[in-house]
């Protein structure tokens, strides 16, 4: 395969790459390279993280609303401009600061029912356990207009949230869920038409608000934390 070393033994080609297992290319890095994990945090802080579920190929879909409730929160804190794909959870982040805590805003850019693969690669890189990993997604059983937020009890009926609980092996992230109404059909096919479809212009607007509304909750309910003490994992 060109850019790589011959497993005979003989000398390169011209102009080949030597890639070793300190240049690893796969986007899981397999190898195990050290330099993988982030440092810890700035003194003082302690490190969270916000992660939109979704689909990364219909980002405008019913069921990507978390994905929009992360770049709002990207905005609120002026880093909307910093997101940046990193290959080693297969997602794309940003980092924003906000009170005693430092914030990873991830978006999985994978399927849905993989969304817990970038999530666990997440929480490794950047040292974080399951208990600050807040999951916002949709929910098809709430009305639209309608949020529950920070629900530590995590419903087993949706498929980001699932794979996010079998990949991280626990239940203790938390769950806010944004309503997005109930299918007009009721059969499976209905519900995967409804989820996967886009709002109308009215819907949308009353999704912006009530995205703000669950944003700012969030963030008012971090003002309440007390000073955490910052352990390393």
């Amino acid at each position: 395969m060109p850019g790589y070393r011959k497993h005979s033994g003989g000398k390169p080609e011209p102009g080949a790459v030597q890639r070793t297992l300190s240049s690893c290319p796969c986007p899981w890095r397999v190898c195990g390279r050290s330099d993988d994990v982030e440092p810890p945090p700035p003194d003082g802080l302690h490190r969270i993280m916000m992660v939109g579920l979704g689909n990364y190929q219909i980002q405008s879909s019913r069921c990507s609303v978390g994905m929009v409730a992360v770049n709002i929160l990207a905005k609120k804190h002026n880093v909307d401009a910093t997101w940046h794909f990193d290959r080693r959870c297969n997602a794309k982040i940003a980092v924003a600061v906000h009170g005693h805590h430092e914030i990873i805003l991830l978006k999985p850019q994978q399927f849905m029912k993989m969304n817990g693969v970038s999530v666990r690669r997440a929480a490794e890189v950047y040292q974080i356990a399951p208990v600050d990993i807040f999951m916002i997604h949709d929910q098809i059983y709430l009305p639209l207009g309608k949020y529950v937020p920070g629900k530590k009890e995590t419903i087993r009926n949706h498929n980001g949230v699932n794979s996010c609980i079998n990949e991280m092996k626990s239940n203790l992230m938390a769950s806010v869920m944004i309503g997005i109404g109930p299918p007009p059909h009721t059969t499976k096919r209905g519900r995967l038409h409804h989820k996967l479809g886009r709002f109308s212009e009215d819907q949308q607007r009353k999704l912006m608000q009530v995205l703000e509304q669950c944003t700012n909750n969030l963030l008012e309910d971090l003002d309440k934390c007390e000073k955490p003490e910052v352990q390393n994992l």
